[in-house]
């Protein structure tokens, strides 16, 4: 089939959206598909990155969380009959928008959905928003969800939706076993991974490094807006040393971060699946996370083998007792999780029943 992914930014952007985009696309092409992503960014380009051709169109509005490219939206009028389907991704950026509206093509929704905004200003946007948010679910065939908890939260504000709205949870990439136990008074690294905004709540990890002794050391991959003020609080609170943002790291780079690590932590307080937990258990890594419905399940499908703590970020004393314990525990086994190629086989299985009307799309799928 040839498919067109709709997407607010794509690889090197990194974020949870980006990850998982990429990787299905690097899936779809494996499987033979003819792949192309329709994104905006400062600069146009088209461009062939790794069998998948990529469309840059230039932002009209490049406000950083309303970006907005009309000639994204001009080119879908024009082209998105050329699609066997477009899949269009996050209910959070008007690329998906774009993808709904000046076409009748075949549509996929996966709409990354937190139910809310993730600041003051966007929460309360985000009502307002909705009458073009049910626009994009109503045009779309299917709405793909990533965890139950996420279709939850679809259906409470978008009832309409019914049986339109299926699971397939993200995938991980299996990584080989290691079990080295940390030696004692050896530097223990834990990883943070994501995209540097409030609400994933780094600052909440970084403070409870100062509870922690100086064997320990906090990774933080990832970019976004709060990265100058993190590192500001870093230096503020003595841990310039101890705290080490490396910003985006291509797959070596961060393959050897996670080989490194003793433990990872997400403190984030939405998230439709959890892609950086899911990423730890299945490299076998003891894990901290919050309490949060998608964080829950990606347990579940981890299993009773997974090292998983909770902890309220909020609480400083428990973060860090939580913190210290994982970093103590040792490697695990790699918890047995969905792999991208369930997920693309599942994806798959959508776009058919989309692009040629065989059965109606309804079921939930793990």
């Amino acid at each position: 089939m040839r498919i067109g992914v709709v997407s607010n930014a794509y690889h090197p952007d990194i974020g949870g959206v980006e990850t998982h985009v990429k990787r299905l696309c690097a899936g779809l092409v494996a499987a033979g598909d003819d792949v192309e992503v329709i994104t905006q960014h400062s600069v146009q380009s088209v461009e062939n990155i790794d069998g998948v051709v990529v469309r840059r169109f230039p932002l009209t509005v490049p406000a950083g969380n309303y970006r907005l490219s009309v000639p994204l939206w001009r080119w879908l009028r024009a082209h998105a009959g050329e699609y066997d389907v477009l899949h269009a991704h996050s209910y959070h950026a008007l690329a998906a928008l774009c993808a709904a509206l000046g076409n009748r093509s075949p549509l996929v929704f996966t709409p990354h959905y937190h139910g809310t905004g993730h600041t003051r200003f966007r929460a309360a946007l985000h009502p307002l928003y909705r009458p073009l948010g049910r626009a994009v679910m109503n045009r779309a065939s299917a709405v793909v969800c990533v965890t139950s908890a996420e279709r939850e939260l679809v259906l409470r504000d978008f009832p309409e939706v019914g049986s339109r709205a299926v699971v397939i949870p993200n995938g991980t990439d299996p990584r080989p076993a290691a079990t080295r136990r940390p030696a004692t008074g050896k530097t223990r690294r834990i990883l943070c991974v994501g995209r540097l905004e409030q609400y994933k709540r780094v600052d909440r990890v970084i403070r409870a490094m100062t509870r922690l002794g100086p064997e320990h050391r906090l990774d933080v991959v990832g970019t976004g807006p709060s990265a100058d003020r993190l590192r500001q609080l870093a230096a503020g609170l003595g841990l310039a040393g101890r705290v080490v943002f490396h910003g985006r790291l291509d797959d070596a780079a961060f393959e050897s971060c996670v080989a490194q690590a003793s433990a990872a932590v997400s403190a984030s307080a939405h998230e439709a699946f959890g892609m950086s937990v899911a990423d730890a258990l299945a490299a076998g890594l003891p894990t901290v996370a919050t309490p949060i419905p998608a964080h829950r399940e990606v347990a579940g499908l981890a299993g009773d083998s997974a090292w998983l703590r909770f902890a309220d970020p909020e609480d400083e004393t428990a973060l860090a007792a939580a913190l210290e314990a994982a970093a103590a525990a040792g490697r695990t086994r790699p918890a047995i999780l969905p792999t991208w190629d369930d997920v693309v086989g599942a994806t798959r299985n959508i776009y058919a029943a989309v692009a040629h009307r065989t059965t109606p799309v309804g079921a939930v799928a793990r």
